[in-house]
């Protein structure tokens, strides 16, 4: 980052200025806004219906969902945009015309020449104009409805209608993508909502929201009114068709009772029952008291007949008899019908009167035949008479009642045998009509649950405007100070963070440590990136080459054949490497030192090096027999305490001395710093360590300045003049002689 520092600087500055140039005329922008009372949270309910269960925080959350996706919907802001349009045509149709107490600063844009319909729409002469005179013509009507009336029925005519391009185009005001600015917003936890608008025009802002409102309120009354009506007409002819059912089910059941006459089935089924019951028992009473009173009879009649039984059979006694028992069975059948048949108590009081002469003649009978009679066998005749006067009528009596009481059994046992068929009939229309009232009274609970949460969509719908919306009389601050940190900060950011990715990315030499992984090589010197034109004797070169020539003068101290002199290889894989810059400086800094040095340079470079008595050139091919020498290519003798400085040609390159290789004693590969260590370099290099025992180290070209400083050491503070003494160490020679 310290070397790109000048880029850091340029493409911030760059960027702030391009946004400066780019938004400073820009136009100023008015914000209104308004609050609208919904009642979703908080409001009052009718209870029962849906309304009981109540849905919690996820259902007022579902609320403010509906009516916010309700006003950002795109049919609202059509809308919005085909009224806006139809009450500014109604305001001026040619152009705009501010209204009263507008400010005086604002609006400056729509009040440009020829109005604001002129400015958005061209000129009558544009050919391509989104709205002509003509069509604003035949748009404007007689009132503001008559021309909303004009402008929706134009933007439903298709794509080809220019409405319905202004709608859908992207011009300020009256197209649906301007009014995306509009945001709608629950304020924090309570029931409203806050409607904000921010455009170029005041007026225009303060009308958008107005039109908001009321096209927002009546589609959401729209919304919740209708939302129950297929509910509650579903629940109504459901009702209707149930209570049809219940209606037949009722007269199926009122048809059988009329046509059995059944007034209450199971009371009749039971007064049945018991009176069936109560005949038989009676009658088996009856029969006893009968069985027993005739056994008397029969018993007095024997008795009597021992005496004469010719007085027994006496015509008169046996016809008041016959007779007496006719009496006693119309009395009971009179009694048993009781009033019922018209004049039976009358008859019954004759019939009784008639009965009681019969009785007084018969007693009379048998007193009379007492009188010629006697006891026998000592029982008293008149009491015997008496009994047997007594037992007959009991015997006639409990006769006849024992034959109506076998008639009253009958018809008991008819009426219940006729009712017992009719229980699984009489149950399975009551099963109909029960099913039938229950399903109705089921769709009559479900209409009423319905209309309740229609009557509570109702009082939900009814949307209040708390604070109405304002016309803004100043602009909203401008962002542009805004705008130039955050592209300012933003370039900053993003090219320091490009600058950073580089270099982490970057793979190359530059840093001696990498160097040395990478290759396997120690680094034995570097040699600085120029940073200059003019380089001091004290900068970064200078003293890397210095540690360079004090590395070799340590390497030259530990020579093994010290018969002759060290010969040192300088490679590298390519060209322009340096190499040639790397033998000239090494034999300068050792020519400094006192070291004879002799450098053999390719005879390609005669026209790259000045020739001297310390230079050679030689041809590669002369390296390429085998057994030749330093010395061979040299051509002279050279001092065992001197340095040979040998520049191979580039190894991948072209052709070079295979057979110096081995009378090297430090081969030095000369590599730029700013490429990276392929394979191919790592394949020679290995195939070179198979000929020569030679250590290879490696010379960085080209290196960064922090990186010579890591490499060589800072120093801490500026180096003094060197000392010079007054008097010369010793005496002069003249001095001597």
């Amino acid at each position: 980052m310290r070397r790109h520092w000048l880029l850091l600087v340029l493409v911030p500055v760059t960027t702030a200025v391009s946004i400066f140039f780019f938004s400073r005329f820009q136009e100023k922008k008015y914000k209104s806004d308004t609050v609208i009372y919904t009642g979703i949270a908080s409001g009052y309910k009718i209870e029962g219906g849906n309304n009981d269960g109540g849905g919690g925080w996820s259902a007022t959350s579902t609320g403010f969902d509906n009516l916010l996706s309700l006003i950002n919907s795109r049919d609202t802001r059509d809308e919005v945009c085909l009224r806006l349009l139809a009450w500014h045509l109604m305001t001026d149709p040619t152009g705009y015309m501010p209204q009263p107490g507008a400010p005086a600063a604002g609006a400056t844009a729509s009040r440009a020449p020829g109005g604001l319909l002129h400015r958005l729409f061209g000129t009558k002469s544009a050919p391509d104009q989104l709205l002509p005179a003509p069509v604003r013509a035949r748009l404007l009507g007689a009132t503001l409805e008559e021309t909303t009336a004009r402008v929706r029925t134009a933007f439903q005519a298709g794509p080809r209608n220019p409405v319905y391009r202004l709608v859908n185009s992207k011009v300020a005001f009256y197209s649906e993508e301007a009014l995306w600015a509009i945001t709608a917003a629950r304020v924090k936890d309570s029931d409203l909502v806050q409607i904000e608008y921010t455009t170029t025009d005041p007026i225009i802002c303060q009308k958008t929201l107005e039109i908001l409102i009321d096209v927002s309120i009546r589609k959401h009354k729209e919304l919740f009114t209708g939302q129950n009506e297929t509910v509650v007409n579903y629940f109504d002819q459901s009702a209707q068709k149930a209570y049809k059912r219940l209606q037949e089910a009722e007269q199926r059941l009122l048809a059988f009772h009329q046509k059995h006459n059944i007034v209450d089935y199971e009371k009749q089924i039971s007064a049945s029952t018991d009176e069936r019951q109560l005949a038989a028992d009676k009658y088996n009473l009856l029969e006893m008291q009968y069985a027993g009173a005739f056994s008397t009879l029969k018993s007095v009649e024997n008795t009597l007949g021992h005496r004469g039984g010719s007085n027994l059979k006496s015509q008169e006694i046996i016809r008041l008899r016959s007779q007496l028992s006719g009496l006693n069975k119309q009395i009971s059948e009179l009694e048993l019908v009781g009033n019922a048949v018209p004049g039976a108590p009358a008859r019954l009081a004759r019939l009784k009167q008639q009965a009681d002469q019969l009785t007084t003649r018969m007693s009379d009978a048998v007193n009379g035949e007492y009188a010629d009679t006697h006891s026998v066998r000592g029982v008293n005749v008149k009491e015997l008479l008496s009994d047997y006067s007594k037992n007959t009528l009991q015997v006639e009596d409990l006769k006849s009642q024992l034959n109506l009481m076998r008639q009253q059994k009958q018809a008991s046992a008819g009426q219940y045998n006729a009712l017992v068929p009719l229980g699984a009939e009489i149950r399975k229309i009551r099963r109909e009509v029960e099913v039938a009232e229950k399903e109705y009274l089921s769709q009559m609970e479900g209409l009423k649950q319905s209309k309740l949460s229609q009557q509570n969509g109702v009082l939900a719908s009814q949307l209040r405007v708390v604070d109405p919306p304002y016309l803004p009389l100043t602009s909203t601050g401008s962002k542009l100070m805004m705008l130039l940190i955050g592209g300012f900060l933003g370039a900053f950011l993003l090219t320091g963070a490009g600058v950073v990715t580089v270099g982490m990315l970057d793979n190359s030499l530059q840093n001696p440590a990498h160097a040395a992984a990478v290759t396997t090589f120690p680094v034995a010197g570097i040699i600085p990136k120029p940073t200059g034109p003019k380089p001091t004797p004290n900068d970064h070169a200078k003293r890397a080459e210095d540690h360079l020539a004090r590395h070799l003068l340590l390497k030259f101290q530990r020579k093994v054949n010290i018969e002759k002199p060290y010969i040192i290889g300088v490679l590298s894989t390519q060209f322009t490497e340096g190499k040639t810059e790397i033998c000239c400086s090494l034999a300068a800094n050792l020519n400094d030192m006192g070291i004879k040095t002799l450098s053999l340079f390719p005879n390609d470079h005669a026209l790259q090096v000045i020739p001297n008595d310390d230079t050679q050139f030689y041809s590669p091919l002369q390296g390429l027999a085998k057994g030749v020498t330093v010395a061979d290519i040299a051509g002279k003798a050279v001092h065992s305490d001197s340095v040979i400085i040998i520049e191979f040609p580039a190894l991948l390159e072209t052709t070079y001395p295979a057979s110096l290789l081995q009378g090297l004693d430090l081969i030095l590969v000369a590599v730029r710093a700013e490429r990276t260590w392929t394979q191919a370099d790592k394949a020679v290099f290995q195939s070179i360590r198979t000929v020569t025992k030679a250590p290879i180290e490696i010379i960085l070209n080209g290196v960064l300045p922090e990186y010579v400083i890591e490499f060589i050491g800072a120093r801490t503070r500026g180096t003094s003049p060197a000392y010079a003494p007054a008097l010369p160490p010793y005496p002069p020679q003249a001095l001597l002689n």
